[in-house]
């Protein structure tokens, strides 16, 4: 066997495969979740364009139910976004009235979020599109896999949690050099 050989098996697993379309796909879970993330927003949002929510919006919604007076640091750890995202996504939501925010009495800069009616109403009635459209994404799984797939993504979201923050992976953004600095070697003088 060539040693060129030998280093294909040995990363099979990143082997590419070919899609039903012809597409290559390469078996690496970070460009392989991606992929699933792209196609669940696509899926769900198709499902709340009526409604005028995107995902983030309506995720916001169930959880803020699921947890009355939520802060709004503990909603962005909660979801793994932003603190200043979680308070556009609030404005938005608190204007069409389906959240309201509260003043914590403990601490008067933190605000308690709390679901509308109208807001419980929405999510509540989108609740039988959106678990169709997620069983529409695992269509290709037998029902035992769903089950299993859905466990095992849990425990590697579990497991990885220190990893799940806002901003993680993402570059710095750095702020524009100046016509002064661009021309300096960077060395002390």
């Amino acid at each position: 066997m060539r040693p060129s050989d030998q280093s294909r098996l040995q990363d099979s697993s990143s082997a590419l495969i070919l899609g039903r379309d012809g597409i290559p796909i390469r078996r690496i879970l970070a460009p392989l979740a991606r992929r699933l993330q792209q196609i669940c927003q696509s899926v769900i949002t198709s499902v709340l364009e009526e409604a005028g929510l995107v995902q983030l919006e309506y995720a916001l919604l169930v959880f803020v139910d699921d947890v009355p007076g939520i802060s709004q640091q503990s909603l962005s750890e909660a979801l793994g976004i932003d603190r200043n995202n979680v308070s556009l996504i609030v404005d938005k939501l608190e204007a069409r009235g389906l959240l309201k925010r509260a003043v914590n009495d403990a601490d008067r800069r933190a605000r308690e979020l709390y679901i509308t009616p109208e807001g419980r109403k929405l999510w509540r009635g989108y609740r039988p599109k959106v678990r169709q459209a997620n069983d529409r994404i695992l269509t290709s799984l037998r029902a035992d896999e769903k089950e299993l797939f859905l466990d095992m993504l849990v425990r590697v979201v579990e497991g990885n949690r220190v990893h799940a923050r806002p901003g993680g992976g993402r570059r710095k953004r750095s702020a524009p050099k100046s016509s002064a600095t661009q021309g300096r070697s960077g060395h002390a003088a």
